[in-house]
């Protein structure tokens, strides 16, 4: 006898799987903004006296380890998010032209910037380890190489939210809020760019952009994990 037809496609998950993944954007958010803010990223300047330097790796050094696991973990549940994101996206084809280009913006983007982002508060959990017993040449010759893989992450999370943003607006297949809430973050990851105007090291107000980029973010990904997860169960709902 014949399976009678499905109305779901061979390729989908199980709904409990589908619901876990659209929760992922949550425990994505929560983990980057505790992250991010305990790592120890306010280092003291590069001309700040050696001392200066032994008492930021003493205080951090807890902190910026445990910042560094949460950041792993942020990082792992992001790509399972993000990976259902462009599906949604991509999705979207069938009422904008251009979301299938665009949802691939939206995941490479996304892959840079956490990767980015990830190693640079790995560093700086390299660069505070030895707590007071580190070098001071040491910690502030790390410490300061993480203006890279900062400005990595800015790139690509600009990319990422520049794009979502877009689709969005363009789609609807999310809040219009979502979207106006992913530009601007887009925004404020862009501006971070010129800080190397007048030197990464130094400080500028272009850096403000990346907390600004950093909220926006989890907000984005708050608002369309839950917005996600409703559709999954209203689609439950109706096949059942």
């Amino acid at each position: 006898t014949r399976r009678a037809p499905s109305d779901q496609s061979p390729d989908a998950l199980p709904a409990s799987w589908q619901r876990l993944l659209a929760l992922s954007g949550i425990a994505f958010a929560v983990l980057l903004i505790v992250g991010f803010f305990i790592s120890g990223g306010d280092a003291p300047d590069y001309t700040a006296a050696d001392q200066e330097w032994i008492s930021w790796a003493a205080g951090n050094a807890t902190k910026g380890r445990v910042g560094a696991l949460l950041i792993l973990l942020a990082g792992f549940v992001f790509l399972h998010f993000v990976g259902m994101i462009r599906n949604v996206f991509e999705e979207a084809e069938a009422t904008t032209h251009g979301s299938m280009q665009l949802a691939r913006v939206v995941f490479a983007g996304a892959v840079t910037g956490i990767s980015g982002i990830t190693m640079a508060i790995l560093m700086i959990a390299g660069a505070s380890s030895e707590g007071a017993d580190a070098n001071p040449l040491v910690s502030r010759a790390i410490a300061n190489a993480t203006v890279g893989p900062f400005l990595v992450a800015a790139m690509g999370f600009a990319a990422l939210l520049a794009a979502a943003g877009l689709l969005t607006l363009r789609s609807g297949v999310f809040a219009r809020g979502s979207g106006i809430v992913a530009l601007i973050g887009a925004l404020g990851f862009f501006i971070t760019f010129f800080t190397l105007i007048p030197g990464p090291t130094k400080d500028s107000v272009f850096g403000y952009g990346f907390p600004v980029g950093i909220l926006s973010l989890a907000t984005w990904s708050i608002t369309t994990s839950v917005a996600r997860y409703r559709a999954v169960a209203s689609d439950r709902e109706g096949i059942g």
